[in-house]
Formats: structure tokens, sequence, C-alpha cells
């Protein structure tokens, strides 16, 4: 795991999210934690490889995927499937606590059988962006059990690997169950246009960028962009900008010694006194404060 990549989501060459697995040579993210207003890893939409497991063990939280709006409650275990642009938000004051898995499907192909006969046919249908099950249906107490034995296996690779293997397994016998397995769609382009603005901005944010630019990216009008935005992000193209920005400016006050000016011109702001206001709106103190509570 890389300290310095903690809440911030580092990017492969295709644009999607390299996962901050705990073992750099075993592709896992577990993880006992906690979501709460305000904190630092919220509404940042970001898509990845590896499939998504949150379990609700106390209060309520929300999902959107690729557009869709998802309300957890406690005892809820939400899956969600390779590729999707999705993110967590707040639905409430107080904190709530989940566990978390992130784990690559590499894992389960112990042969190309398995994987074209059981992995596949979820991870590459394009009906099945999410898994939920909620608290009341029968088979959840099972999937519940599955993601907390994977949380208690996480100083062993290899019960990792088994764990994943069983709630996988019942995963797939759900979804086989809901008939879920029988029928593809064609891929939806809204999906690809909002990732290529995604991977634009973090690739371009250290440059002078305007709605057009970002719009161009992603092959849709102005308006498309801001609606696709609204709708996969909950804000505004130059809003998600700022707030990237933003969040990069953090990462510098607090992992190097360069000047207020120097990080201002590394981040695409136009000045240092724009920086620190823009920084100030979004997390309540301008950076130096910001830096002098992170030591």
């Amino acid at each position: 795991m890389i300290e310095a990549n903690i809440g911030l989501i580092a990017k492969k060459e295709d644009g999607s999210e390299l996962v901050n697995y705990q073992n750099d040579n075993f592709p896992s993210y577990l993880h006992v934690g906690s979501v709460f207003p305000g904190a630092s890893w919220i509404n940042k939409p970001h898509y990845h490889e590896d499939l998504e497991f949150i379990t609700i063990t106390k209060g309520k939280t929300g999902y959107n995927i690729n557009g869709e709006i998802i309300y957890l409650e406690q005892g809820d275990t939400l899956m969600v499937n390779a590729n999707q642009v999705h993110h967590n938000f707040t639905t409430q004051q107080e904190s709530c606590s989940y566990y978390i898995a992130i784990l690559h499907p590499s894992l389960l192909c112990s042969s190309y059988y398995v994987q074209s006969h059981f992995v596949d046919p979820i991870i590459k249908n394009e009906n099945i962006p999410y898994v939920l099950l909620k608290h009341n249906d029968p088979f959840s107490i099972r999937i519940f059990s599955d993601v907390e034995n994977l949380i208690d296996a996480i100083d062993s690779e290899l019960s990792i690997t088994i764990c994943f293997l069983n709630l996988f397994k019942h995963i797939f016998s759900w979804c086989r169950g809901k008939g879920m397995l029988e029928y593809k769609t064609e891929l939806d382009s809204t999906d690809s246009s909002f990732k290529n603005m995604l991977d634009f901005i973090r690739a371009h944010y250290t440059e002078s960028l305007t709605l057009g630019d970002i719009a161009k990216a992603g092959g849709v009008s102005k308006t498309h962009c801001n609606n696709l935005f609204k709708q996969f992000a909950g804000t505004t193209p130059m809003n998600y900008l700022n707030r990237y920005r933003v969040e990069r400016v953090a990462y510098y006050v607090t992992n190097t010694k360069l000047s207020m000016s120097e990080i201002a011109e590394k981040t695409g702001f136009s000045g240092a006194s724009y920086m620190t206001e823009t920084f100030k709106k979004i997390n309540g103190v301008s950076p130096r404060v910001y830096a002098s509570k992170a030591k």
C-alpha cells in the first residue's frame, strides 16, 4: 500500500483507477471504515477493473452508479461490477460504518473454463452494473457473512482467495436465480462519454480548461456535458475540475515544500490567491492551515 495515495485516486494509462492494494503483489483491498459528511473520499466518481463490495454495519449511506442513485442501510450489501462509474455519498449527518472489499476478478480465474462460464457472464454483462442485496433478502445473511469472512482473512492471501471464491459463488447463484445471466444489451455510449471526460480532466487539469474542452473530450455538446456530470457526479464539470485541482493542492501542501505560487502553477490555478480562495471554499480552511493540521 502506498501511504501517499490514501484518499487520492491514482490512474492507470487507460484512465481507470489504480486501486491502492494492501499488498502490491496481491490485488485486494479490505477495510473496516466509516463515512461521514465532509469525508475526503466521498463524491469522487471513478471506475476500476475490480469488483467492489460494501456491507453496511451501522447507519445509512448512498452510492451513485452510472448515474443511478442507490440508498443503503444496515444489513445491505452492494457489489459494484467491474468498470462501472461510481461514487459514494452521505445521506445523513451521522456517520455510517461499513465493511469494504475491493478485489480484482483475476483472483477468481483458476482456469479458462471458470472464467468463461462463471466470471465473465457477470463482469462482462452490461445488464449487471451492480448487485444489491437488501437486508430483508433471505440471501443477504449469507452474503453479509461472506464479506465478514473476507475482512477477517486480511492477513492471509490464501484465505482471502478462498473467501472471495465463496462470496462470488453465492453472487453468481443469486444472479442466476434472478435470471440476470440470460441476456445482454449493447453498451450505453453515455458511460464511455463520461469516462472520457473524467480521464481528460485528470490528464489536463494543470491546463486552462473550458467547458467546451471537457465536452469535446466526451464527444458531446456543452449542455449534454453538464447533464452527464449532474447525473453521474452530482455537480457541474467546472466544479468537478476545481474539486480535483483542490485535491491535488492538498497533496502538494502535505507532501512537498513547494511554495503556494508553485503549487498553483502545478494544479492549474491562475494564481496563489485564487487557489487559496477556492481551496478554502471547498475545505473550509486555507491550504496552509490544512497542511499544519495534517502534520
